[in-house]
């Protein structure tokens, strides 16, 4: 059985201009700025609302059915779309097993290891498809309001890697060439497992799968993401 939850969402910002000195370029600017910030702030409102209605019922403990006690909240950091976000979570533990369940995180779906949520890696992954990972960073930075370096770029494809050369086969493209002027500038010659990675991004990308598969991984993660917390997360303080 399917639940649904409607969430309002109200976005209006107030912005100043003077008509003497000011220039569609500045209200262009500002608009887009505003913008993310109040679409940050609904997104942040958005998913108060969601763990609200996950918290309206008991949260059993996925080993013994029993219901779980809380143990206050704690921070957690996540980079969207709109921006990054630190979301305090609500913890529960299981008096009987010890078990640590956080009901948001099991909804929102981050996996362990990383602070990028799965539409943040796919856009920075399309960028780095064509751009050296630090223009791709730049461009994410400059146009999206995304903070992240090209070094973290370069990690996030090193993990999506297995999966999309699962999902070309480890087909390259006829008449592909290697990305040896791409590689050689950073000192490293073009038939690495970087640029190999790099070929693969690339075929992915003009093979008309892009959207199904990052369709495919977003259904993925959240498949994947444990109710259940390690022991370190238990030793996480509380807010």
């Amino acid at each position: 059985m399917h639940t649904t939850l409607s969430i309002p969402i109200d976005i209006s910002f107030l912005l100043t201009l003077d008509l003497e000195q000011g220039t569609l370029h500045e209200l262009q600017r500002d608009m887009r700025r505003e913008a993310r910030r109040t679409l940050l702030a609904a997104l942040r409102a958005g998913i108060a609302r969601i763990e609200k209605a996950l918290l309206a019922a008991p949260v059993l403990c996925p080993s013994c059915a029993k219901p779980m006690r809380s143990k206050g909240r704690t921070v957690r950091r996540i980079v969207t779309v709109f921006g990054s976000l630190e979301l305090a979570r609500a913890g529960y533990r299981c008096a009987r097993c010890r078990t640590i369940r956080r009901p948001l995180d099991e909804w929102i779906g981050v996996l362990a290891g990383t602070e990028y949520t799965a539409a943040v890696r796919e856009q920075a992954l399309y960028l780095s498809a064509d751009l050296p990972y630090e223009r791709a960073a730049d461009v994410l930075r400059h146009v999206g309001g995304i903070g992240i370096s090209g070094r973290q770029i370069q990690r996030l494809l090193e993990a999506e890697a297995t999966h999309i050369e699962a999902a070309i086969h480890g087909v390259r493209r006829k008449g592909e060439a290697p990305l040896r002027r791409r590689f050689r500038r950073a000192g490293r010659r073009g038939d690495t497992a970087g640029a190999e990675r790099i070929q693969q991004l690339r075929h992915l990308k003009t093979s008309g799968r892009w959207d199904e598969y990052w369709s495919r991984r977003f259904r993925q993660e959240a498949a994947a993401t444990p109710p259940v917390a390690t022991s370190a997360d238990a030793l996480e303080p509380a807010v």
